[in-house]
């Protein structure tokens, strides 16, 4: 399922695409340029999703950052000032090997969280008092994740790289998953080689060629036309260098759409002369929009989960300013009761008899949900 984006934010304005196939004044078009029309308008609403979502990125993100950040750094701040205090008691006397062992496992876990977060002095506290210092957890990580991936694939993961850690485990073997797939598929496209091509094969790839050739020689038309040494004005040729350089972004993405623009801007096409082409140009023209079409399908829904992963929505969940919005407010209410909550905490552990209890409360909670972690309340 893909999230869609909903309307555009205010400011957002798209530019309309002018390129299409008009009808001629005693006929109407064809079903040929029908099609090629429909995805002129296809690819004209993807852009505008697209530039609708970098907008709508671009808002959110300092809102965001602002509402939430400093609400981080207090709860940063009290889950250390928690740690030391744990610490600080540990060192003492007057506690049961039971209050202990619970009050060790929070510092660990507490320090572990804090040190993820680039904190070194929580490092080396953690590793004080757990069994096992933060790497070489670390490091059994690995090997375990590293174990699964071998057996996945059936052999030992190729690389030169130590794999002492999870990034570097992760890293090799989605490298050698990427190779393996690779391999497959080449092995797959020799295969179809070598098979004689059907006729509809044959003309799919037909079809591809004269595409391929449609946008190779609209570019070399561009190039041409646009070439700085055949104008002498210095500001036409700023204005054509800054053309030139739309060109050749666009022929990379094979962003036909984008070519036609140019064209029509230096009055090399008449718009009406696209109804004047023939039925098989406008046909290998309208294979090169599909690609282009399925290409903004895939960059959108990237660019959805990218932005549904940095702002925490939950999967599936629609990307719009609304759900940004109620998500933010969602975050900040929580953030708050975290703070509370450890403020709280903080002010009940000053004396022993408090800080026992809340011990005992922290064990019961552990024994009661097997997937109990103090840092859900820390």
């Amino acid at each position: 399922m893909t999230k869609r984006i909903h309307p555009a934010p205010e400011n957002v304005t798209a530019t309309a695409i002018a390129v299409s196939v008009p009808a001629l004044t005693d006929q109407s078009p064809s079903p040929t340029q029908q099609r090629f029309n429909r995805l002129l308008a296809r690819i004209d609403k993807l852009k505008q999703q697209l530039d609708a979502l970098h907008a709508l990125a671009d808002t959110q993100r300092p809102l965001h950052n602002r509402t939430l950040q400093p609400l981080r750094e207090r709860r940063h701040a009290l889950m250390r000032q928690m740690a030391l205090w744990i610490d600080e008691r540990l060192q003492g006397q007057g506690l049961s090997k039971a209050h202990r062992q619970t009050a060790t496992d929070i510092l660990c876990k507490l320090c572990e969280t804090l040190a993820t977060d680039g904190d070194e002095a929580m490092r080396v506290l953690h590793d004080k008092y757990s069994p096992l210092s933060l790497a070489e957890m670390q490091q059994v990580a690995a090997a375990r994740v590293r174990a699964a991936m071998e057996d996945r694939l059936g052999r030992p993961l190729d690389t030169d790289l130590p794999l002492d850690t999870l990034d570097d485990v992760l890293f090799a073997g989605m490298r050698q998953l990427q190779a393996e797939a690779e391999a497959e598929a080449a092995e797959h496209a020799q295969a179809k080689v070598k098979r004689k091509p059907s006729a509809s094969q044959r003309r799919a790839d037909q079809q591809q060629d004269d595409a391929d050739t449609t946008l190779r020689k609209l570019y070399r038309q561009l190039s041409s036309a646009l070439h700085p040494d055949r104008e002498l004005d210095p500001a036409a040729r700023s204005e054509k260098h800054v053309l030139m350089v739309e060109a050749n972004t666009a022929y990379q993405r094979r962003d036909l759409v984008a070519l036609l623009h140019i064209q029509l801007r230096l009055a090399q096409a008449d718009p009406q002369s696209l109804s004047r082409m023939a039925e098989d140009k406008i046909e290998s023209m309208s294979l090169l929009l599909k690609q282009q079409t399925a290409e903004l399908e895939r960059e959108l829904d990237s660019q959805e989960q990218q932005m549904g992963h940095e702002f925490g929505l939950p999967d599936y969940a629609p990307v719009s300013a609304a759900s940004l919005r109620s998500h933010l407010a969602m975050e900040k209410q929580a953030l708050n009761q975290d703070v509370a909550a450890m403020e709280q905490d903080l002010r009940t552990v000053r004396d022993d008899a408090s800080f026992k209890g809340w011990l005992k409360q922290q064990k019961q909670l552990a024994e009661r949900y097997d997937d109990f972690d103090p840092r859900d309340d820390w």
